[in-house]
């Protein structure tokens, strides 16, 4: 992709994602549920992998040679701040499962619902594979930043759906300690995350595949 449509695209889903960041994270503390938070410091890290991918895609421009070991670097930076992120949800939703507080479920349904939405039209702002290859005077390569944010909303999508499903059935069926599982699911979904990013990063910052 053109460098300047990827910047385009990357700065109007840092818009988008930190205004729905800021209202899932307030009606969690609101409402009291772990999932809706889960949610919302999930977004928090998209908008922190968006902006290393923004500063990363000006940074290319100058030194176009670099731009893979670039992308590399920025996409372990990424990684290294997303894992303390999940360690954290992980952490704070086991405390909500031997502490539980009490869930306003229809106000965090209606939430989590709108989130999910926000992850497709992200989805679709950002485009297909298509978008996750950045194209030179000297050669093609896969523009790490882009692919690995590109799939960390796909898991947030997928999360936010067992969210939405947790929170239905803790206000229909009473299984409340649904909410902080899914929280947990969250975690370990941005952990793993993690996990791929500082392993694929890793092996073009260190030319194992050369």
């Amino acid at each position: 992709m053109d460098n300047s449509l990827l910047r385009k695209r990357t700065i109007l889903v840092i818009i988008v994602t930190l205004a729905m960041m800021f209202a899932e994270i307030y009606y969690g503390f609101i409402t009291h549920s772990m999932a809706l938070l889960a949610d919302g410091f999930h977004m928090g890290t998209h908008v922190v992998a968006f902006t290393i991918t923004l500063f990363v895609c000006f940074i290319a421009i100058k030194y176009e040679d670099k731009a893979e070991k670039l992308n590399a670097l920025g996409g372990y930076t990424s990684a290294i701040l997303l894992g303390f992120t999940g360690i954290g949800i992980m952490w704070e939703s086991l405390d909500r499962f031997f502490n539980p507080l009490n869930i306003t479920f229809s106000d965090a349904i209606l939430v989590a619902v709108i989130g999910l939405v926000v992850n497709l039209v992200c989805m679709f702002i950002m485009g297909g594979e298509n978008s996750f290859h950045n194209h030179t005077c000297h050669h093609t390569h896969e523009n790490l930043n882009y692919k690995a944010a590109y799939l960390h909303i796909m898991a947030d999508a997928m999360t936010s759906v067992l969210a939405i499903g947790a929170l239905i059935l803790g206000k229909y069926c009473g299984l409340t300690f649904l909410d902080p599982v899914i929280g947990l699911i969250g975690g370990m979904v941005i952990f793993k995350w993690t996990v791929n990013l500082l392993t694929s990063s890793s092996k073009i910052l260190l030319d194992f595949d050369k």
